[in-house]
């Protein structure tokens, strides 16, 4: 699936943003899932996840043209938890993956005991 955003939706993206709201989305798939970003010249900007009833109408996972499959999210999430056993220390309760900060938007996981 394509999903064609605005010249304001690109400069979002091109500035480090990681959202495109539902007003920057010109032609767009009728249901949500992974979509492949383009700008309005068809010029891939990337993959993301794009939600047709949200004002937040895409996350971007990657600024790359990849496929979005179980490595993908695999490589993803093995360098969350690479990351967090660097920087937790001595505690039982931690966010193993913190959403967008992890390049992985809508996505919490926490670990208890």
């Amino acid at each position: 699936m394509d999903l064609i955003i605005t010249s304001r939706g690109e400069a979002r993206l091109r500035a480090g943003h990681l959202w495109v709201y539902a007003a920057d989305v010109g032609d767009a798939p009728a249901d949500a899932g992974v979509v492949r970003v383009l700008n309005q010249r068809g010029k891939c900007l990337g993959r993301g996840l794009f939600s047709p009833r949200s004002q937040i109408a895409l996350r971007l996972l990657t600024p790359e043209d990849q496929e979005i499959d179980k490595s993908f999210l695999r490589r993803r999430l093995e360098w969350a938890l690479a990351y967090r056993r660097q920087v937790v220390q001595a505690s039982t309760a931690y966010r193993l993956v913190y959403g967008e900060g992890d390049l992985l938007p809508s996505l919490v996981v926490d670990r208890y005991g």
